[in-house]
């Protein structure tokens, strides 16, 4: 059944696509959940993985055993989510003994100072975005969704989502002479 839905998937089948997911949602949920004990990140990345699956369709090879090699490819997905998430540990330790280090009251003031002034001018370079150049934004820096969500949240298409946001990053850096 999986290799018959597998087939299709390769030539464009949505439904079987459809079909696939939720054949194999939640056993990979298990599987997945197992590994790393993460609802959300369990979740985001079995999407990202039949995302990854449907974006390659007209590459993948036959494969005999589709949910082992499902469960393999998520198990490499979330090893290096857990890798990254080491990597981006040890930054934010080193970030905060670096933080520690005694600062003057007079450095205090003007960090404050610069913070507040590059704030008001983010505020105004966002101000002059397009409304759906500030919502991408929004939901993107300010929210931390990531774009697949947007697009979705906002109806349109990946593809579009991106060149919003890349536009508006590049006006962005254009006002702040970057």
């Amino acid at each position: 059944m999986h290799t018959d839905l597998w087939d299709k998937i390769r030539i464009g089948d949505t439904t079987a696509m459809k079909t696939l997911y939720q054949a194999c949602y939640q056993q990979l949920y298990i599987y997945g959940f197992k590994l790393i004990t993460d609802k959300e990140k369990t979740k985001d990345s079995i999407h990202e993985l039949f995302c990854e699956v449907w974006e390659k369709r007209n590459s993948l090879q036959q494969v005999n055993h589709v949910p082992a090699y499902l469960k393999i490819c998520l198990r490499n997905k979330l090893l290096k989510q857990i890798k990254q998430d080491t990597l981006t540990a040890s930054l934010d330790d080193f970030t905060e003994l670096e933080s520690l280090k005694e600062v003057s009251y007079e450095d205090l003031l003007i960090a404050s100072q610069q913070d507040a002034a590059s704030q008001f001018k983010l505020k105004i370079g966002i101000e002059k975005l397009t409304p759906t150049q500030r919502e991408i934004i929004k939901l993107k820096f300010f929210d931390g969704l990531n774009y697949e969500t947007i697009a979705h949240n906002l109806q349109l298409k990946q593809r579009t989502v991106y060149n919003h946001a890349h536009s508006a990053i590049s006006q962005l850096r254009n006002f702040f002479n970057l």
